[in-house]
């Protein structure tokens, strides 16, 4: 035997180095194959598959995600309250995705401040307050 071997204590998370795996050997040699996909992989894939629909006199060939979209649609125009509500929960997530990606921050951040500043006006008016000239004040003092 070397020298760093007879020095190895074997013990609590030390196992002897002829029972340790080699450089290159997995722990799980029959694991999951290199190919699989996961189940995530599986369900894109199955929404990505084309069927056969027909609209009206004809028959078209779409992805099973536009035929649930399109089945989805319908039944919340039939009157159906779960679908109806479900599409507006899915309509207010896009739309607040698409608008946050169409303003960029910098853009939001000054309107957000416009909005605060019509908001405070509009109720110190109402309250009988002149709070614009205070607000005024204090920008005159920073500039």
């Amino acid at each position: 035997m070397s020298e760093p071997e007879k020095n190895y204590e074997v013990g609590y998370g030390r196992p002897p180095k002829r029972t340790q795996f080699k450089k290159g050997q997995s722990g799980n040699p029959k694991g999951r194959p290199k190919g699989a996909k996961g189940f995530n992989a599986s369900l894109q894939r199955e929404l990505e598959t084309k069927v056969t629909v027909r609209e009206g006199n004809r028959e078209v060939k779409i992805s099973k995600a536009e035929a649930a979209a399109k089945r989805l649609v319908a039944t919340a125009l039939k009157g159906d309250m779960k679908a109806l509500t479900m599409l507006a929960r899915f309509d207010a997530d896009l739309s607040g995705r698409l608008d946050a990606d169409a303003a960029g921050t910098a853009l939001s951040d000054t309107a957000e401040q416009v909005d605060y500043d019509i908001l405070r006006h509009f109720f110190a008016e109402e309250d009988g307050d002149d709070a614009t000239t205070e607000d005024e004040e204090g920008v005159d003092d920073c500039s």
